[in-house]
């Protein structure tokens, strides 16, 4: 911050010397007239003070008798006037930083975070098709109507956060509702369950909860509704209302599991590696450069990048391909390695079940050989939480019968 605040004001490098320099010095303190980097130098001392500070130790050099000499300056003030013709050089700058401002009011890069059953790039094009392109003016963007449209048209997916930062639009994703979700619907709604099996534990925090533990709900069952009901003292309903539904409902599920692999398998050994730049892109414009063709097997690998200061976006950059050559290697596997594999692929899965918050209860996995194939196929107990936010939907009658009286206030 000392060297930012140095070569903005800018800093004139001295040597003062003569029979007075301690008296200069007390006097330099008594101004407080800051001398940055003071040691031992040339004829007597050398330091750095504040270009507008100068005019002060000239005085005091002029009062004690002191010599100052000029070795050096530094910062912006000095590196203006040395270029004071170059005026067009300045006009560049001006005309960047106005280009850079000009091209931060718009969308340059749309992420996607949290998806797990529908792909980024099935995701991109919804939004881009039905919503906002590249190159969208940011005031346009409504963030709000438009996570109401991901959430309405997408099923599996429970709740939905929209964000502005920089030049980038970012679309933040659940699937399922869980503990770490911060639900924030913006009216009333129910929750209702997006999966099948039996409720272990019921936690409602508002609304009127239309199930309990021990109940086997299916796909689509309102676990928690939005609607309360006001009854008087001898249980006749007074008044309803709509409130916004949140709880936390946990529900045991039976998985079907089956993996196979082959007992030949082919295994790739990388022989080379090589990038190209496929394209360049400016604005909305891109321009294709032509690519050799790689011969024999190869991975390709894409990538886009695009030039950026933090989420500050610009749309300049390029497209490169990663190629990965390889030699295809065969290996037949005992029934001891493909067993070993198999195992490594369900502690895999398991795993990935708890990083989502899933509880695995129980794995039922038997390992046989079929024809040319090693097969693990069975069933996994899982404890999840679930739920999915949707608009409130009117009661059966049956289920308003099922209700117990509530006193709770509306929010």
């Amino acid at each position: 911050m000392v060297r930012l605040i140095q070569y903005f004001f800018g800093s004139i490098f001295l040597e003062i010397s003569g029979p007075s320099v301690e008296r200069f010095l007390n006097l330099c303190a008594k101004q407080n007239l800051v001398l940055w980097k003071l040691k031992p130098g040339g004829k007597g001392y050398q330091c750095s003070v504040q270009k507008r500070a100068y005019e002060t130790v000239l005085t005091l050099a002029e009062k004690t008798g002191t010599s100052v000499q000029i070795l050096g300056r530094k910062g912006l003030p000095f590196f203006l006037l040395e270029h004071r013709k170059r005026k067009v050089f300045f006009f560049g700058i001006g005309m960047a930083f106005v280009l850079m401002f000009l091209m931060s009011q718009f969308i340059w890069e749309i992420t996607i975070s949290g998806n797990e059953r529908y792909s980024k790039s099935d995701m991109l094009k919804y939004v881009k098709s039905n919503f906002y392109q590249i190159g969208t003016y940011k005031k346009k963007i409504d963030c709000n109507l438009l996570e109401e449209h991901i959430r309405e048209d997408h099923e599996g997916i429970a709740w939905v956060s929209c964000s502005i930062n920089g030049t980038r639009l970012h679309i933040d994703i659940k699937e399922s509702l869980d503990r770490k979700t911060k639900q924030n619907p913006r009216k009333p709604c129910d929750i209702v369950s997006n999966k099948k099996g039996t409720i272990t534990s019921m936690s409602v925090k508002s609304g009127t909860p239309l199930v309990q533990v021990g109940d086997k709900v299916k796909k689509g069952d309102t676990l928690i509704s939005g609607m309360i009901y006001y009854y008087s003292d001898d249980y006749q309903v007074t008044e309803t209302s709509k409130i916004k539904a949140d709880g936390q409902i946990i529900l045991r599920t039976k998985e079907d599991y089956k993996e196979t692999i082959p007992i030949a398998t082919y295994e790739k050994k990388f022989i080379s590696k090589s990038t190209r730049v496929e394209s360049i892109q400016l604005l909305n414009w891109q321009l294709k450069l032509p690519i050799k063709e790689q011969k024999g097997d190869y991975d390709i690998l894409g990538e886009k990048k695009l030039l950026h200061i933090g989420d500050l976006y610009f749309p300049i950059g390029i497209t490169t391909k990663k190629f990965e050559g390889y030699e295809p290697q065969r290996r037949v596997l005992t029934e001891a390695q493909a067993q070993e594999k198999l195992k490594k692929r369900l502690s895999a899965y398991v795993n990935d079940k708890k990083k989502k918050g899933i509880k695995v209860i129980k794995t039922n996995i038997k390992y046989e050989r079929q024809g040319n194939d090693y097969i693990a196929k069975g069933t996994i107990d899982v404890e999840e939480p679930v739920g999915k936010i949707r608009n409130i939907k009117s009661l059966t009658k049956k289920q308003v019968e099922k209700i117990t009286p509530t006193t709770a206030a509306p929010q």
